[in-house]
């Protein structure tokens, strides 16, 4: 599912998505959702968040709070502006390396 699918399944189930301070809420339905569709919610909230106009910058805090507990110690004591710059060197790296490949070709 993408995010405007989710966002209508939701629907359908008679709740809506909210944003609140950067953060998603689910409200309306006196219900659960179906266990799938919190499964596909929890996949892609950062687009569901993005897709709602969630400001990118909070959007990827979020991304960081999800990742953070899987880092590594010293990583996780990071700052988000400094693991985003560590990430974004990262992206980088790689793609001067598939640049360099391509050109060798």
């Amino acid at each position: 599912m993408n995010a405007l699918e989710i966002v209508r399944a939701v629907q359908e189930h008679g709740a809506t998505l909210a944003l609140e301070g950067g953060r998603l809420l689910v409200k309306g339905s006196g219900e659960r959702l179906p266990s799938d569709l919190r499964v596909e919610l929890a996949r892609h909230k950062t687009e569901v968040l993005v897709a709602l106009g969630c400001p990118m910058d909070k959007a990827l805090v979020n991304i960081l709070e999800e990742l953070r507990p899987n880092l590594s110690p010293a990583l996780r004591a990071l700052p988000d502006e400094k693991l985003l710059a560590l990430v974004n060197w990262h992206i980088i790296a790689a793609w001067e390396k598939t640049i360099s490949r391509l050109h060798q070709r």
